[in-house]
């Protein structure tokens, strides 16, 4: 059964053939992204990342043996623990909603696991690359499927990375991938075919609370729940059970609809509100990144949660950010990324939130 498609960004890699390093996380993806690269006669290694567990799961083994590929183990736990876990519990103890994805990414797998592997990489990632007309640079491209497209957590990767970076699952959609998968008879479970890969891979229950209050203990303190003004309403039981948005489980009535639309986390303090007040056109982003150099002001648009509309907006030099129309999903801490098009531009991380309703 000829599997074969054309392999993203392979033109910046040399032809098919050779020796190339598969990002292996033991899911669907990465082991359809396999079978793809073999079909276009690349000589092909399995490259997996230890960030939780002392060892591959026994279902790595099983579907590297499956493939016939050598499996190379890389630990990169400590790297792990101190670059992304480190950093997402101290986020979220500052107030802000951290992202991790976005910063795994750029400074694991395809920084420190690339430079491991020492040549080309592939990942399962729905994502493509080439050439931005406008500005000629080299760039990620929206995937075929929009329902899986990860472009919004690879904004951070630069231009060295992709040159060398292979992306087999570009033109393909996630029905394709799970149908090649179950007519290669894969050892793969099938909830695993059917649910996909999860948000964070070190939250398998989803939930980052008692870590984060096991770590910062201040996060979860009672204290006050207040309206805009000021005004004392209630009680909440600690600022690491709510985020921005939240409208369920607060416990206070005000005669309407309400949501929790600020933190201050001197006071130990939750404000709530009606849904206007999550409404703004105006906010900042910072460490701010290009793949596409801008000119500024630049006129394009903008993601500010996976899986979610983009808009319109102007972005300016020093990170300022206006958008055409009002929005309420801009959470300090979770990953602004710009587009032209189906290409990205660049992207940051949001930092304040501030009216222009």
């Amino acid at each position: 059964m000829n599997v074969g498609g054309q392999a993203e960004c392979a033109e910046h890699v040399g032809k098919a053939g050779g020796r190339i390093g598969v990002a292996f996380s033991g899911g669907v993806d990465s082991a359809v992204s396999v079978r793809l690269l073999q079909e276009q006669g690349f000589e092909v290694e399995a490259w997996h990342m230890l960030t939780c567990s002392s060892e591959p799961a026994a279902g790595v083994v099983r579907l590297v043996e499956a493939l016939g590929v050598p499996l190379h183990v890389v630990d990169l736990r400590a790297a792990f623990e101190e670059q992304v876990r480190e950093p997402f519990y101290a986020a979220y103890a500052s107030g802000l909603t951290p992202n991790p994805c976005a910063w795994c990414n750029p400074r694991l797998k395809f920084g420190l696991l690339r430079q491991t592997i020492g040549g080309r990489m592939a990942t399962g990632h729905y994502v493509g690359c080439g050439y931005e007309p406008q500005s000629g640079a080299l760039t990620l491209r929206c995937a075929h499927d929009a329902a899986k497209d990860q472009s919004y957590f690879l904004y951070a990767l630069n231009a060295a990375m992709l040159t060398e970076t292979v992306f087999p699952l570009a033109g393909r959609t996630r029905v394709e991938v799970v149908a090649l998968a179950r007519a290669l008879r894969l050892p793969i479970p099938e909830e695993k075919l059917a649910s996909g890969s999860q948000d964070i891979c070190f939250l398998p229950e989803g939930d980052y609370r008692p870590e984060l209050c096991r770590r910062f203990p201040k996060v979860n303190r009672p204290g006050n729940i207040v309206d805009e003004s000021g005004r004392v309403l209630g009680r909440h039981s600690g600022l690491a059970n709510y985020t921005r948005g939240q409208r369920r489980g607060l416990g206070v009535a005000m005669g309407e609809r309400t949501f929790v639309v600020g933190f201050d986390w001197v006071q130990n303090t939750l404000v709530i509100g009606p849904r206007e007040s999550l409404q703004t056109r105006t906010f900042s982003i910072s460490e701010m990144h290009w793949l596409v150099p801008p000119s500024f002001p630049l006129l394009c648009e903008a993601v500010t949660r996976y899986h979610h509309r983009a808009f319109v907006c102007r972005v300016e030099a020093d990170g300022r950010v206006e958008a055409e129309e009002s929005q309420t999903l801009v959470t300090p801490g979770q990953a602004c990324v710009f587009y032209r098009g189906e290409w990205v531009l660049g992207g940051g991380t949001i930092q304040t939130v501030g009216g222009g309703k």
